[in-house]
């Protein structure tokens, strides 16, 4: 009688950052109850993929994921078990993809905690279904996020984690970086005097001006701080100025005036801004 070949199986396991603040979805417990799950079984663990830190989106920006398709591709496991269809993926897309490609190469998906298995006919069509409510799940949480956000902004808190000309004052506002302010201060002067970035620019490397991470001043870095609302005091989100409750480091008046002439030279180079510009309505 032929031997039955033994189960190889491919652990993978993920949590993003908000997941590590939540019980029950540690990297730890999730490698050790997949391990438990194996070894009463007496499964053989191939190989623990685990993904930290990563949000469940797509799998392009996952590793881990992508280490784990190409070792099945080579068909060296013949099992991939997950803590929950969420670790896993969110995409009903990418859920469909994977499936027709391990239906292909022989691999069974196994879901730990909702107890479906692809090597059923019936565990094909849970999975599929499942997999519709997580990626529902995953766009409600973008929508909550965006309302949350927006509710900040409203509220005149702080949109970015990093900008030039401030250092973050809590969780929820900016306090001027001394130093940083006079490089900010520097190019709306002198792009008001000059009128070309290019130029500005020239002049800020002469001047020995660095970036926040020490970058060398180019003439699209120059646009970048010329055209952030933030200096003048207002945060931004989706394109729209909310009143912030930070110090502006400009007054709204020269902010408005660099948007205007920054409009008006790239029309008459022939070069339209390929962002939109954001003027502040007092």
């Amino acid at each position: 009688m032929q031997k039955k070949e033994n189960k190889r199986v491919a652990i993978y396991i993920r949590v993003s950052t908000l997941d590590q603040a939540e019980e029950g979805y540690s990297l730890d417990m999730q490698e050790h109850t997949l391990r438990k799950w194996c070894s009463d079984r007496k499964y053989d663990v191939y190989e623990l993929y685990a993904d930290r830190g990563i949000s469940g989106k797509d799998i392009e920006h996952r590793p881990e994921l992508r280490r784990l398709l190409n070792d099945a591709k080579n068909r060296k496991f013949n099992v991939v078990l997950f803590w929950a269809l969420s670790r896993f993926t969110r995409s009903v897309a990418d859920l469909y993809t994977m499936m027709e490609k391990f239906q292909k190469w022989e691999i069974a998906l196994i879901s730990y905690t909702e107890s479906f298995d692809t090597s059923t006919s019936m565990g094909r069509a849970m999975i599929g279904i499942v997999g519709v409510f997580a990626q529902l799940e995953r766009e409600l949480t973008s929508e909550r996020v965006k309302a949350n956000m927006e509710e900040r902004a409203m509220q005149g808190k702080r949109t970015c984690n990093e900008i030039m000309g401030y250092d973050k004052k809590g969780k929820d506002s900016l306090k001027i970086n001394d130093t940083e302010a006079v490089y900010v201060r520097f190019c709306f002067d002198e792009y008001l005097k000059r009128k070309n970035l290019l130029e500005v620019a020239a002049e800020a490397r002469k001047r020995g001006f660095r970036g926040k991470r020490g970058g060398i001043p180019q003439a699209y870095t120059i646009e970048t701080i010329l055209t952030c609302p933030v200096y003048c005091g207002y945060n931004t989100f989706h394109g729209k100025p909310y009143k912030g409750n930070h110090e502006p480091i400009i007054d709204v008046a020269t902010y408005n005036k660099v948007q205007r002439i920054l409009y008006r030279q790239g029309k008459i180079v022939g070069a339209p801004r390929t962002k939109k510009l954001i003027t502040i309505s007092q």
